[in-house]
């Protein structure tokens, strides 16, 4: 089975896999913060309804809410802005530069594929 995990090497190299699926402590690991730090930042990402986990996998249930156990590169994001650590600051900087080149790739070819259907 392929890894489904995030890594992150100590030069600041990110690898992310297609499908990330991670649970918590994993996130805490893979960030260098503390394993409560992890669960109550994801806690109130998913109060906020900003994003949720990976359902379809398995769950913990406490009272009427039912919380994931795995959760996928959009939990990851929003935890890697709500922390403070050199890990996340990586990732962080691997995000920006993701978005920046596709940008700057649709910036150069969507006027030039304008202008040759013209």
């Amino acid at each position: 089975m392929k890894s489904t995990k995030i890594k992150i090497n100590d030069n600041g190299a990110v690898h992310v896999p297609r499908n990330v699926r991670m649970g918590i402590a994993e996130i805490a690991e893979l960030f260098e913060i503390f394993y409560q730090v992890a669960k109550k930042n994801i806690r109130s990402i998913e109060e906020l309804g900003i994003c949720i986990g990976d359902q379809s996998m398995s769950g913990t249930v406490k009272g009427a809410k039912i919380f994931s156990d795995y959760y996928g590169l959009d939990m990851i994001i929003a935890i890697a802005f709500r922390v403070q650590s050199p890990k996340t600051y990586a990732f962080r900087r691997w995000i920006l530069n993701k978005v920046m080149k596709n940008d700057i790739a649709t910036t150069l070819v969507l006027p030039s594929q304008k202008a040759l259907l013209n």
